[in-house]
C-alpha cells in the first residue's frame, strides 16, 4: 500500500467511497465543489490510499498550519472494510503526519454507534479523550454522541520503536 496526495481527479472516487452502504451516518458527505475548495486549502490535505495502483481509501485532514502542532482527521474511508486496509491506510496516514517536524497530535472524533472504528483507532494506537454529547442529530429524530481520540507524537515514535 502507497498513500499519495489526492487532486482533483480523485473527486469521484472521494464522493464514491463516502456513499457506500453503511457511511451514511458514519463519514459527512460533501459535493464536488467543496471537496475542490477544501483540497485548494492551504491548511488541508486530502490523501490517497492505493493497493496495486487502485484507490482503496481516502483521508481528509484539516489544520495543517496549527501553530501548536494539532493536526485534524476529518474524514477517512475505505472501499471494503474487513481486510486490514483501514489499519494499513492510518499507519501509513500517521507516518505522513508526524513526518512533519511541527505535527504533535493527530486528532479525530467520531460516532459512538460506530464500534469498527472504536476498535480500528485503538488498534493503530488512538487514545480515548472523551465523549462529546449529542453532536449529531439521527434520522429518528434522536442524537448520537461522537468520541473524540488522538495520537501524541511520543506514541507514535513508541510504537515504531523510536
Amino acid at each position: 500500500m502507497i498513500l499519495r496526495v489526492a487532486t482533483r481527479d480523485d473527486i469521484p472516487f472521494i464522493m464514491g467511497t463516502e456513499r457506500l452502504p453503511g457511511y451514511e451516518f458514519m463519514i459527512g458527505q460533501s459535493d464536488a465543489e467543496t471537496h475542490a475548495r477544501e483540497m485548494a486549502s492551504d491548511g488541508s490535505r486530502y490523501l490517497i490510499a492505493e493497493e496495486g495502483g487502485t484507490p482503496v481509501a481516502f483521508a481528509i485532514l484539516q489544520h495543517l498550519d496549527n501553530r501548536h502542532g494539532n493536526i485534524y482527521l476529518n474524514r477517512f474511508a475505505t472501499t471494503r472494510q474487513g481486510e486490514g486496509i483501514g489499519t494499513r491506510a492510518l499507519v501509513l496516514l500517521q507516518d505522513w503526519v508526524f513526518a512533519r517536524p511541527q505535527a504533535y497530535r493527530l486528532h479525530l472524533h467520531f460516532s459512538a454507534d460506530n464500534e469498527r472504528g472504536r476498535r480500528l483507532y485503538a488498534r493503530v494506537g488512538f487514545q480515548d479523550e472523551g465523549v462529546e454529547r449529542q453532536v449529531y442529530p439521527r434520522p429518528d429524530g434522536g442524537r448520537v454522541d461522537t468520541i473524540r481520540v488522538s495520537i501524541l507524537r511520543p506514541e507514535w515514535e513508541k510504537s515504531r520503536g523510536m
